[in-house]
């Protein structure tokens, strides 16, 4: 029972770290310093600013990518890819409401989630996946995906994929949207919904409130819902459906009461930023001129995160800066958006649907090494949510390829009791590795390397001089246990075998003092903490 806990507690850990760096999380914590609102209600209006980014100011999500789906029309024949018609689609791979999944309900949950939005988000634009494009998006096995989209569809959710059976087809009801809000007119409670149907609590809400502006619109046709609630037509006569049974029955007054759907929620309140001004005055509580002021923000926002350049198989993610020293919260660390290639050309060769781990490790590799390049450093649990794995499978992934060191958040900041990669270059470099191949194995620049094999040089230079360590570590500027570290390597490398490659380090720490470090108040001299 105990570990159980604990393993939904590291879960929730993990989640809320994705979560912090998220750009609704971000909005969230900006809404707190403006305005002294809770929590709750801070999340409430980035949730309804997410919304007016992405359709009014045009903000491409920040998880979405472009991929080749087969068209819908004669999509059901079991034909290769190669002779079915294709289109392109937008995919969100990645959503911040996936964070949510994560922590209440579990990775396994946040992959049926992932799955069912990607095949949705399909058949909304015309075009449907199959089986093929599900193991390129998710590194899993094909019967791995079989088996965890039958938990929705055994339900009656509509997912539907090319080339699926006419018996499984049959078993589709309605779409998760629509399900999931007839259920709840029926009694059921929003948290069990939620994890049945895989679905996070904002998108819950966007679901609920989007059904209540649809249906003040009944009047009108399904394509003028469609436009002015931003919801999918297959979604809006979904619900229209619902909403003239429930009239059938009399119950539309119990279940949806008039004085709860305000008169100007239907209205342009997503697409123009007068609606959305109106929406934070008459909803929220801002004064004009402050809903004026945070509109502006907003368009600021969608200019810095809608400037990144990125190709159809490109998503972005924001990580910590990899120079940021370990102990810091996420407040006072600096965050970098970075571009991540999710998708290429070769994830298609290497994609076996019975063996995902060969692509599980090209993408844990390849977001590590990207991230880096660009001046942040991921964490495991980052690499695990952006892969849809757990954390454990990415370690695991990552130690049957112990020769390839990546930079991830706890190497790079030396955080953690694993063996780091300073040392693992330091190992390279005393077995005779040039800078040239450790740069090649290791994914890290040459200025990174050579910084690493000079602070070794330095403190076995130092130390060959009987400096101890106190004074050893302030001479450096680096922390004791880092010190430590090299310390410990230089005990086994100066042994027989290695002296070539001490004569070379004495020889580095000769040619490159210690920079004399003038102490100013306010500044570290500890560049590791």
């Amino acid at each position: 029972m105990g570990r159980v806990r604990f393993f939904r507690q590291r879960v929730q850990t993990e989640a809320s770290s994705v979560m912090a760096k998220s750009l609704s999380e971000y909005l969230a914590s900006e809404i707190r310093a403006r305005r002294e609102v809770s929590p709750e209600e801070a999340a409430l209006i980035a949730s309804d600013c997410m919304e007016y980014l992405e359709r009014c100011l045009g903000l491409r999500k920040l998880g979405e990518i472009e991929f080749p789906a087969v068209l819908a029309e004669g999509a059901h024949f079991r034909r290769k890819r190669e002779d079915q018609e294709e289109r392109l689609v937008r995919l969100t791979v990645i959503s911040d409401d996936d964070a949510n999944v994560l922590s209440d309900h579990g990775a396994q949950v946040m992959q049926i989630s992932r799955m069912a939005r990607v095949i949705e988000e399909a058949y909304y634009q015309g075009c449907l996946l199959d089986g093929q494009r599900l193991c390129v998006l998710f590194p899993l096995t094909a019967k791995a995906i079989r088996a965890r989209l039958a938990t929705l569809i055994d339900q009656g959710a509509t997912l539907p994929l090319a080339g699926m059976s006419k018996e499984t087809r049959a078993k589709f009801r309605g779409l998760r949207a629509v399900l999931a809000v007839e259920r709840h007119l029926n009694g059921e409670s929003p948290r069990a919904i939620q994890r049945s149907l895989a679905i996070g609590s904002n998108q819950w809400r966007r679901w609920w409130n989007g059904f209540r502006r649809v249906v003040t619109l009944e009047t009108s046709s399904v394509p003028e819902i469609a436009r002015a609630t931003g919801e999918p037509e297959p979604v809006v006569s979904g619900w229209l459906e619902m909403w003239k049974s429930l009239k059938r029955d009399g119950r539309q007054d119990d279940v949806l009461k008039p004085e709860v759907v305000w008169e100007w929620e239907a209205k342009d309140l997503f697409s123009s930023p007068a609606g959305f001004r109106r929406l934070l005055v008459e909803r929220h509580g801002y004064s004009a001129a402050s809903a004026e002021e945070f509109t502006e923000f907003l368009r600021e926002v969608a200019i810095e995160y809608g400037q990144a350049r990125r190709s159809s198989g490109q998503i972005v993610y924001i990580a910590c800066g990899s120079d940021e020293a370990p102990g810091k919260s996420l407040e006072q660390t600096r965050l970098q958006a970075v571009v991540l290639d999710y998708l290429t050309p070769d994830d298609w060769v290497t994609m076996d649907r019975d063996s995902p781990a060969a692509l599980k490790w090209k993408r844990i590799e390849r977001f590590a090494t990207q991230a880096y390049s660009q001046g942040a450093s991921l964490g495991i649990h980052d690499i695990a949510y952006l892969v849809g794995a757990s954390v454990d499978a990415v370690r695991d992934s990552m130690a049957s390829h112990k020769n390839i060191v990546l930079p991830t958040r706890g190497l790079i900041a030396d955080m953690g009791p694993t063996l780091s990669h300073a040392e693992k270059i330091i190992r390279l470099y005393m077995d005779g590795y040039t800078e040239t191949e450790i740069v090649r194995r290791t994914g890290h620049s040459y200025d990174s390397v050579e910084r690493y094999i000079l602070d070794f040089s330095r403190v076995v230079y130092l130390r060959e001089f009987g400096m101890p360590v106190p004074a050893l570590r302030k001479a450096v500027a680096l922390s004791r246990r880092v010190v430590e570290k090299y310390l410990k390597l230089y005990e086994e490398f100066k042994g027989p075998g290695y002296e070539f490659r001490l004569a070379q380090i004495r020889r580095f720490a000769q040619a490159h003092p210690p920079k004399r470090r003038h102490k100013r108040r306010g500044v570290r001299e500890d560049e590791y903490g």
